[in-house]
């Protein structure tokens, strides 16, 4: 539900709810205030008033009609020409009688039922039927009528209708500026996810197909070994987005290692099952980590250690090569960046690598994060 039908219905309850409670307590205080028609009548009067308050609470809280606020207007009107009968003459020319505080209310809540004329046009026959019963009261003039009651009763029903126009544009302005952050919170989604799928694109590119071919181009295969056909196999499957299964962990490494281009010394301790999404990540990030070895280490060999502490995964991938310095490593090299660090990020994981040039290469990874 939006926050201007919020605003609206909360609105509603309130106004219907004071004129009904007014009403009522004004209902028993009316036979204490020396009615001049005396307190029998008088009393009548206010029980009639009194459950026609209640039923008006009702009806407006329940099955809200027309015909509801215009008996209430009615009988509004009534009371108010019948002020001489029901209200001191004294009381009411010092302002303490109690016909002029239910009317007041009952015209106030009106504004936040109707639309403005038929409002305005309630509260000027309020108004005027007030001046009218008033003005009859001995030693109390049509001036002073006004004064007492009349037309405040026009400025409270107009100062009504205001709060009510700032309320609806307050409530129409909140949507808007929700609506309007919602849409930015959408577009941004959109473009994270879009920028994610890209770069775990570029991710897989280069941990595949560039791989390969760079290989090949720089001399680093002959193009005669037995793995090259099956991991050329593995990166036609990847760039065709054959989805990666779930499995064991020791699965997963073990596989990764075996395409690794350099000899590796493994040690699995454990075993632990790893969705989809995870198996992809480790496994893509370890073979990225062991071909980095290859690549940069200056040494044909690697250590690759998978241990398993309360539900984690942890794979290092450890060599005593070349070393280097990972502050210095230049901003268009990705293959630790997107292939190793963000790919386990992704997953829920993560990737730490550390380095010293002449002190070898270890990179971490584990998940859960």
């Amino acid at each position: 539900m939006s926050t201007a039908a919020l605003l609206d219905r909360f609105a509603l309850r309130y106004a219907a709810g004071a004129r009904a409670l007014v009403g009522m307590l004004m209902a028993v205080a009316a036979p204490f205030a020396d009615p001049p028609v005396g307190p029998g009548v008088c009393g009548a009067v206010a029980v009639a008033l009194f459950g026609w308050s209640a039923a008006y609470l009702f009806l407006m809280r329940t099955r809200p009609q027309t015909w509801v606020w215009v008996v209430d207007i009615a009988v509004m009107c009534a009371l108010c020409l019948a002020q001489s009968l029901l209200v001191d003459p004294a009381l009411l020319l010092r302002m303490l009688g109690w016909v002029s505080p239910v009317a007041s209310v009952a015209v106030v809540a009106l504004q936040w039922h109707v639309r403005p004329l038929p409002g305005a046009v309630a509260a000027a026959a309020v108004c005027v039927a007030f001046v009218v019963g008033a003005a009859v009261a001995p030693e109390v003039t049509v001036g002073q009528a006004l004064g007492v009651g009349g037309l405040w009763t026009a400025v409270e029903a107009g100062l009504s209708r205001l709060v009510r126009r700032l309320v609806d544009r307050g409530g129409e302005v909140a949507d808007e500026r929700m609506a309007r952050r919602f849409a930015a919170e959408r577009e941004a989604e959109l473009a994270r996810a879009r920028r994610a799928e890209q770069r775990a694109h570029w991710a897989t590119v280069h941990d595949t197909a560039a791989s390969t071919l760079l290989m090949v181009g720089l001399g680093g295969v002959a193009g005669r070994e037995p793995w090259l056909r099956e991991q050329v196999a593995r990166d036609v499957a990847a760039l065709d987005g054959v989805p990666v299964a779930a499995g064991c962990l020791q699965d997963v490494v073990r596989r990764a290692v075996g395409g690794a281009r350099i000899r590796v010394d493994l040690d699995v301790d454990g075993d632990l099952w790893l969705p989809a999404e995870a198996a992809g990540a480790l496994g893509g990030a370890l073979a990225e980590g062991l071909e980095n070895v290859a690549r940069h280490a200056g040494t044909g060999h690697a250590q690759v250690t998978a241990v398993v502490d309360e539900g984690r995964a942890h794979v290092t991938v450890r060599d005593a090569g070349r070393g280097f310095d990972p502050t210095r490593v230049p901003a268009g090299r990705i293959g630790l960046a997107l292939s190793v660090a963000e790919r386990m990020a992704g997953a829920g994981g993560r990737a730490v690598v550390r380095s010293r040039p002449g002190k070898g290469t270890e990179v971490r990874l584990e998940w859960p994060r």
